[in-house]
């Protein structure tokens, strides 16, 4: 994929160093233009303008103020609902995408003491926090504006050259962070002294419109990438709904039928029930017509709770932070919803003592090769324990999955994630918060391939997504 981003700060660089347009004989001097407004040019010479350019102190160039919050001690409803005065504007109201929300419900009054005016056509910059030098925006009307917000305001020149020069690395590199490399704040002394190049007026709009020019069609690059993107990840649960359907493999004879699998598979469900790993349950229902589609021959349809052990970690009042103790030698790990969404096992720092995991939490006692789900906020999140983990449980936001060894673990999730991703919205389009109740879960459908084509599926899914993934780099 484009880019653009860098495009855009590139073509920002090539602007403020005049590579972006041509000096005309005939642009005004913008020397002696400076010179009848009293801004002082600066002596030293830069090297990397044209030479009918020149440098000049910024804060003689625009009015640099920052705005006013509201006090702590005026409830902010005060000014809901006001009908007139200025739209209050914070660093929440003006968007990375350059937009100002003016409709917010906060007004202050025309004669309201206190508050600070952005004039229309100010550049409003964001100067505090990890918003810093990135929100960014030209008002088109008179505001109050909040404290973490700076004004600049100018007459002097083209206040569309002055936002687009903010926005340049020549700019931004000046408050980086050289260790992390982002805009931690903006100060307000070192905006004051900056001096910044000035090229001749008609030469700031041949700027903005070459700017804007080529901004546009990055514009509609991004609407055609992210276009592209959505219609990738739909190819993508294509590819998988094909291949859980067994329309990607092709069916071998010597493989064997899913039935003798699903035999097998019941016999291992004991085996795990009598080294205590799970239990019996007696809430699954027998398989019915109503199956999603059809498959193969020698494959078979059986219910999700059929395939291995599902646990949900411990209510919450039976694991809480004032239990947790320094890791040592007589300590047990918990694993959280971090784990899975980051799919790293060593991460956290929370323990409880070997002793309380022995007399009330080795039921959630999680083993390699189980599989860890998030259930809560950010849900289905999958990771499956490596063979180095620590010896730990589950806490109360994950679901622990232990797959037979006749499943394959890595067929088994592809299925769990589509069939989740399915039903990730309610009926009115809401995004669901919490894994489906267990009674639900377990008797879900769950299509059965004989072992080897299982694997086959996989490998043939691994290799088609990671062409996907590559056409979308």
């Amino acid at each position: 994929m484009i880019d653009t981003q860098s495009i855009r700060d590139k073509i920002l660089d090539l602007a403020i160093q005049g590579k972006l347009t041509e000096q005309l004989d005939s642009d005004s001097n913008i020397r002696q233009y400076l010179a009848l407004k009293k801004i002082n040019i600066a002596s030293n010479e830069n090297k990397d303008i044209p030479s009918t350019w020149c440098s000049a102190p910024l804060k003689q160039l625009s009015q640099i103020s920052t705005g006013t919050s509201i006090p702590e001690d005026v409830k902010k409803e005060n000014y809901q609902g006001y009908i007139g005065g200025f739209a209050y504007i914070g660093t929440k109201d003006v968007g990375f995408d350059h937009v100002v929300d003016y409709d917010n419900g906060v007004r202050i009054p025309n004669n309201e003491q206190g508050f600070v005016v952005a004039e229309a056509s100010s550049v409003l910059l964001c100067i505090e926090g990890g918003s810093a030098g990135r929100k960014i925006a030209i008002i088109d009307q008179n505001v109050c504006y909040g404290n973490k917000l700076c004004k600049f305001y100018t007459t002097i020149i083209s206040p569309y050259y002055l936002y687009y020069y903010l926005q340049s690395n020549s700019f931004k590199k000046i408050f980086k962070n050289k260790v992390t490399g982002l805009i931690g704040g903006v100060n307000l002394t070192t905006l004051k002294k900056l001096i910044i190049p000035v090229p001749p007026l008609t030469e700031q709009k041949r700027i903005v419109e070459k700017i804007e020019q080529v901004f546009s069609v990055l514009d509609a690059i991004d609407e055609l990438q992210a276009q592209y993107a959505d219609n990738l990840t739909v190819l993508k649960s294509k590819l998988i709904d094909l291949a859980i359907q067994g329309k990607l493999t092709e069916q071998r004879p010597e493989d064997g039928s899913a039935e003798e699998l699903y035999q097998q598979i019941q016999a291992e469900k004991t085996d795990i029930i009598i080294t205590h790993k799970g239990r019996k349950d007696n809430n699954i229902l027998p398989i019915d017509e109503d199956v999603p589609f059809d498959v193969p021959n020698n494959w078979k349809w059986i219910r999700f709770g059929e395939t291995g052990f599902f646990r949900k970690g411990p209510f919450g009042s039976s694991l809480t932070k004032s239990m947790f103790v320094p890791k040592s030698e007589n300590t047990v790990k918990i694993y959280e919803q971090q784990h899975a969404i980051n799919k790293d096992h060593t991460l956290g720092t929370y323990y409880i003592t070997r002793e309380y995991f022995e007399t009330s939490m080795k039921g959630f006692e999680v083993m390699p090769g189980d599989i860890i789900v998030s259930c809560a906020g950010t849900i289905g999140e999958t990771y499956i324990m490596p063979e180095e983990i620590e010896r730990g449980i589950i806490n109360q936001a994950l679901m622990r999955i232990t797959v037979v060894p006749s499943i394959d673990k890595r067929f088994f999730l592809y299925y769990f994630d589509s069939q989740l991703k399915s039903r990730a919205k309610d009926g009115n389009g809401m995004a669901i918060t919490n894994i489906p109740p267990f009674d639900i879960l377990k008797n879900l459908y769950f299509p059965l391939p004989p072992l080897a084509e299982q694997k086959r599926i996989v490998d043939r899914l691994d290799k088609l997504l990671a062409v996907c993934d590559e056409i979308r780099d």
